[in-house]
């Protein structure tokens, strides 16, 4: 009974402070009658942004074409004036919200009241005249990606590369690290891991509603969720460093509830977590074991281990020279692709004969892979180097390495048509500054964004502190 209030209470909590819930328009601001003029007057000026002359190819003379954003991406994030940088650029006092160098517009700042009818239209969603919000209409075609570092979830409209909401997860005032997100295969719901608080957090796509949460108990660190394929059931890795506890477990999408917990102690600080395309087998990758379970979905029973290296005994005390974090496997469910973050490579095994097939020397730290959809490539992300390679499956060589997708690359989504790769960048240590540095705000993360033909990183998206897991919508 406490569990079903305080989820009726987190609720309702998350819709107040979201707003990304699309809700009934306001008459409180009025965009023709308040924000257009106010534009006009002092922004979509001859030599500034106006349609023929504008900087940074930002436009702000309609409604569309605000949202359209700039070459350096979103201006305004609906219902968040605090994310928007058209309010960082314009505010010139620190009581109303941040503010941001150069101030905008240079010469003629705005009043203070008219700073707060900008961020009041942004709160109540920055409608239109009718009451729509942008991106609203946006059923699919969304990449998610986690602020660690902030408790958000960025949410990017994958057809424009802009940032398109912001959406708290969590409760408390302490971090609760959102690090991980899937999308299940019919892009109806998402899921979120947050690994510090040890609870998963379930929203709709269409309008990030929320619709409840499941608490795994203490001393878990939800680390990858893997949902069965009609969507009705999950299994959760567990990555705690100190190996307490050591299991998968399966929960109940629609009732949020622990179903069963599948335990072996040699899943040591488990981190991922992969079925099998036929939804027999599920495997996990052992940070700390050195190993790769093999469960059995219909009995929920481990029924296989496979060494990282075949040559060094199975010691449960044994320190971890490899460090397995993530794998996938390929299309026919042939072979399984491993990062190993301590060594510094992709191990490829064979899932039949459960044989190591060959070593990928890669960047420094590879976290996590994904692999093209055809099967011909994967795409690793390399912490440590802040680069991405690209393998050639046909022969397990490295064709190209990407470099310049910013500070400490961490997850990587591939749309299901393989034109794009979204790489998300936690930059933590030794940051790049933002494009809008604000004072008293966190660093961004960044989403790279990679054309697959050319291998190319053709714009970086800020995003919340820490970005770290990534998944695209289908």
């Amino acid at each position: 009974m406490r569990d079903s209030w305080f989820a009726i209470i987190a609720c309702s909590l998350l819709v107040a402070c979201d707003r990304g819930v699309e809700t009934e328009p306001s008459t409180a601001v009025v965009y023709s009658r308040d924000i257009q003029p106010l534009l006009n007057q002092r922004c979509a000026t001859a030599g500034c942004h106006d349609a023929t002359t504008a900087a940074e190819v930002l436009v702000l003379d309609s409604w569309v074409s605000v949202f359209r954003g700039s070459e350096n991406g979103a201006m305004v994030v609906p219902f968040r004036p605090e994310k928007s940088h058209l309010i960082f650029h314009v505010n010139t006092d620190s009581t109303v919200a941040p503010v941001a160098q150069p101030l905008m517009p240079p010469g003629l700042p705005l009043a203070g009241q008219e700073v707060q009818l900008l961020m009041n239209w942004v709160k109540e969603g920055a409608r239109n005249d009718n009451g729509e919000i942008a991106f609203s209409q946006t059923p699919s075609g969304k990449v998610f990606v986690c602020g660690q570092g902030e408790d958000e979830i960025g949410i990017i409209d994958a057809a424009t590369n802009l940032l398109m909401r912001m959406v708290p997860v969590g409760i408390s005032n302490a971090p609760e690290s959102p690090h991980n997100v899937t999308v299940d295969s019919q892009g109806v719901y998402y899921y979120v891991n947050l690994v510090t608080a040890s609870e998963i957090w379930k929203f709709r796509v269409a309008d990030n509603g929320f619709l409840g949460k499941l608490n795994l108990g203490s001393l878990r660190a939800p680390a990858q969720i893997v949902l069965t394929g009609d969507g009705k059931m999950g299994y959760v890795s567990n990555f705690d460093l100190q190996g307490n506890f050591r299991a998968v477990q399966v929960f109940d999408t629609q009732s949020m509830q622990v179903l069963a917990e599948i335990a072996d102690q040699r899943m040591r600080a488990s981190h991922g977590l992969k079925m099998m395309r036929n939804g027999q087998f599920l495997w996990t990758a052992n940070q700390r074991s050195d190993n790769l379970t093999i469960i059995d979905v219909p009995t929920n029973s481990v029924v296989g281990i496979v060494k990282v290296d075949p040559s060094v005994s199975d010691s449960l005390n044994a320190a971890s020279r490899y460090g397995p974090y993530q794998l996938v496997f390929s299309p026919n469910d042939l072979f399984a692709y491993v990062t190993c973050r301590t060594s510094n490579e992709v191990r490829v095994f064979n899932t039949q004969t459960r044989f190591l097939v060959q070593a990928i020397q890669v960047g420094l730290t590879p976290l996590i892979l994904d692999i093209t959809s055809d099967g011909q490539f994967v795409y690793v992300a390399n912490r440590g180097s802040n680069s991405v390679s690209v393998i050639r499956t046909s022969d397990n060589t490295v064709t190209s390495t990407i470099s310049n997708v910013g500070v400490e690359p961490h997850g990587v989504a591939i749309t299901s048509d393989g034109q794009y790769v979204y790489v998300s960048c936690e930059n933590i240590n030794n940051p790049e500054a933002p494009h809008h540095p604000v004072t008293g705000l966190k660093t961004p993360g960044y989403v790279a964004v990679i054309e697959r033909a050319t291998n190319q990183v053709i714009k970086r998206i800020e995003v919340g502190s820490f970005g770290a897991g990534v998944a695209v919508s289908r």
